[in-house]
């Protein structure tokens, strides 16, 4: 149980320091996952990427794609599918934001000494292979 309320914790963290920049973690979990793989990515991917709804996704995309900060465009390998595509204003907010998220980081790490940090990303990284193959994503 303590790693689900840490989990509810640190969402709830992230929830109000996104919230100063206008931002939310969803919001940031997509234009993240676009960064990540290039700027271009369809829906399904994301919502794969995210673990989220597709549904969730699609309105996020929208309200995205109104800030500017993504358009859609056919997909030619697949008609029935359409891509997403970061904007250059969607480029330029990832400049802005990566240094947010770094700072925000090193706030919620800061109880940890370098010692205690390299083995955290360890049990981490271990925890979510491990998820990740419970769930077949491996």
């Amino acid at each position: 149980m303590a790693i689900l309320r840490t989990a509810d914790i640190l969402n709830r963290y992230l929830e109000i320091e996104l919230a100063k920049y206008g931002s939310s973690p969803i919001r940031f979990g997509v234009m993240n996952t676009l960064f990540v793989h290039g700027g271009k990515m369809t829906p399904t991917d994301i919502s794969r990427w995210t673990f989220r709804t597709n549904h969730t996704i699609t309105s996020m995309l929208n309200v995205l794609e109104k800030a500017g900060l993504i358009r859609r465009e056919p997909n030619k390998e697949d008609g029935r599918s359409v891509n997403i595509l970061i904007t250059e204003k969607g480029w330029r907010g990832s400049d802005k934001m990566i240094p947010v998220a770094e700072r925000m980081s090193k706030r919620a790490l800061k109880c940890f000494d370098d010692r205690q940090l390299k083995a955290l990303e360890k049990l981490l990284k271990d925890l979510r292979k491990s998820l990740l193959k419970e769930i077949g994503l491996t």
